[in-house]
């Protein structure tokens, strides 16, 4: 089946979901710091997942992941 609708598709928003509830294993893999805030925006064309992190110097950070589903006929 063919996607009709890319923003955001229902893959882009699971799949986003899905990366934030990954939080806990994802900081369990950093050698340093902490995540202290998830900020999910879900329903824009490229959902996305905000992460704020705070180093071993207190100073916070904060690391976006973006999603982006390529339209069908890019991908081959």
């Amino acid at each position: 089946m063919k996607t009709k609708y890319y923003n955001p598709s229902s893959l882009e928003v699971s799949f986003a979901k899905a990366f934030q509830d990954l939080a806990q294993q994802l900081e369990d893999r950093l050698d340093v710091g902490k995540v202290v805030n998830i900020t999910p925006i879900h329903d824009v064309d490229n959902p996305m997942v905000i992460y704020k992190l705070k180093d071993e110097e207190g100073d916070l950070h904060e690391v976006v992941v973006q999603i982006i589903q390529r339209p069908d006929n890019l991908v081959s």
